[in-house]
């Protein structure tokens, strides 16, 4: 079995090593939680695969939000945020918002707009926007894990998301 001392070299990896290289290859959606800093009204955003819904009653969703992430503390003073679940032709969407370096590129796309009611931006004819109000949060080593209930929901004619897996942005699609 690996991971057992003495039955495998794999056992003298660091436990968070195995794990980070589990989750690399772990399928999930990705997209770009988008929030406002309340005081400046700029946007703040950030790519991430750790979202995944809670509950339909009432409707809500859950985000993993590392606290020294740039977007964490407008989100979290905010008390609101929208998930963008990408499409497979919006990949062009992640690397600004996954690289600090190329934090001047967000929200420079054509298709981002802004929300007149909340400030809330959001991707124009993404698979989805779901936009939601802070109503839990739990910290947890390194992150927060942020539960939003969902207050509006957009909603494209497309059903075909994009994925993360294997370090990698891909199609997440049934089998048959």
């Amino acid at each position: 079995m690996l991971g057992e001392p003495g039955l495998s070299s794999v056992a003298t990896i660091a436990l968070e090593a195995r794990l980070k290289r589990v989750l690399r290859f772990m399928p999930a959606p990705v997209g770009i939680v988008t929030s406002v800093d309340p005081d400046s009204g700029a946007p703040v955003g950030l790519a991430m695969s750790a979202l995944m819904p809670v509950s339909l009653d009432p409707c809500a969703m859950a985000i993993c939000v590392n606290r020294q992430g740039s977007a964490h503390d407008a989100l979290v003073r905010t008390g609101q945020f929208c998930i963008n679940l990408l499409g497979p032709d919006q990949d062009a969407h992640i690397a600004p918002f996954a690289d600090p370096a190329a934090r001047d590129r967000r929200f420079a796309q054509a298709d981002w707009r802004r929300r007149a009611r909340d400030g809330m931006w959001y991707i124009d004819d993404a698979p989805a926007n779901l936009f939601c109000t802070m109503r839990e949060r739990v910290g947890y080593g390194t992150h927060d894990v942020i539960i939003g209930e969902v207050t509006d929901l957009f909603t494209s004619d497309s059903n075909d998301i994009l994925g993360w897996a294997n370090g990698a942005p891909g199609r997440l699609h049934p089998l048959s």
